[in-house]
């Protein structure tokens, strides 16, 4: 069992929303853990009365608890990119998922990265990334 940070917009951009919600289903499917679920809820943490704080504090510890982290990169996210780049100087292996139609709006900084911990990943649907990810031995 792999335990996966999963990673997506929550206050930006949304619309990847039901691509995440297959994801978290799909990664789960294989046996493996999704330490942040609270990703493809429709209502957000801070909407329920968590504090910017305690989701600080609780996406870190996550973030150190996870095997691998899988970003879904397709719409500008500050706290994606945050995510990524602190889960990559820990020197986890990390893959950026990118919807095929949106790699040329994508982050060249993201696009850009040379790291051998990390796996840019074009995908058409959430089980064509999950089985790319697979094929590299991240799940």
């Amino acid at each position: 069992m792999v335990k996966v940070y999963l990673a997506a917009p929550m206050r930006g951009v949304r619309s990847a929303l039901p691509e995440v919600k297959e994801l978290v289903r799909l990664i789960e499917s294989y046996g493996h853990k999704v330490l942040t679920k609270h990703v493809a809820d429709d209502v957000l943490d801070v909407d329920r009365g968590m504090s910017p704080r305690e989701v600080f504090e609780r996406d870190l510890r996550l973030l150190k608890e996870a095997d691998v982290m899988v970003a879904e990169v397709s719409y500008p996210s500050l706290g994606v990119g945050f995510e990524l780049a602190y889960f990559l100087t820990l020197g986890k292996p990390a893959a950026g998922l990118v919807l095929e139609d949106r790699l040329g709006a994508l982050s060249a900084l993201i696009q850009g990265i040379t790291w051998p911990n990390f796996y840019l990943v074009t995908y058409r649907s959430p089980w064509e990334a999950v089985e790319k990810l697979r094929s590299k031995g991240l799940l």
